[in-house]
């Protein structure tokens, strides 16, 4: 009872996550854009690119959090070791690997514009790093959960 108390108000919190970002994205993002090309007027011109690139880096957070959620719904009614799972486990593959391709896109962009501050171009190295490091990882996740999920066809099949 409490695992399944738990996988709920884990789900509620990533659906909150997901609009949030989503909210960040549709309004925070383009006003603090905005405000940004106010104070730097020689900088202007990198308030679109930027937006759309956060935007995009911020949708394969939520991609990664759908695919989360539903794993833990997966998870919650004891059907996460079945083919079921396998195309989420692969959508946070993915948004890993967008994730990392969005960071190195943004650095590859200011590189041919004006480059942003030292730590700023550190922490998109570290989130470039980071993603592609993260979807190797979910990779062999991945064919654990392969593997354990042929061992239950094979245990269900013997029972």
């Amino acid at each position: 009872m409490r695992h399944r108390l738990a996988t709920w108000v884990l789900q509620g919190l990533l659906v909150l996550a997901v609009l949030l970002i989503l909210f960040l994205q549709v309004i925070g993002l383009p006003w603090l854009g905005g405000e940004v090309a106010r104070d730097l007027p020689a900088e202007a011109f990198m308030r679109w690119p930027v937006t759309a690139l956060a935007i995009v880096g911020l949708a394969f957070v939520q991609v990664g959090l759908v695919g989360t959620i539903r794993l833990l719904a997966l998870t919650r009614t004891d059907r996460i070791f079945t083919a079921r799972a396998l195309p989420w486990v692969d959508a946070i593959i993915a948004a890993f690997v967008g994730g990392g391709l969005t960071c190195a896109a943004t650095i590859a962009y200011q590189a041919t514009a004006v480059s942003g501050p030292p730590l700023w171009s550190l922490m998109l190295l570290v989130g470039t790093a980071a993603g592609l490091g993260l979807a190797l990882l979910m990779g062999v996740m991945r064919s654990l959960l392969t593997r354990a999920t042929a061992l239950r066809d094979e245990m269900d099949a013997v029972i």
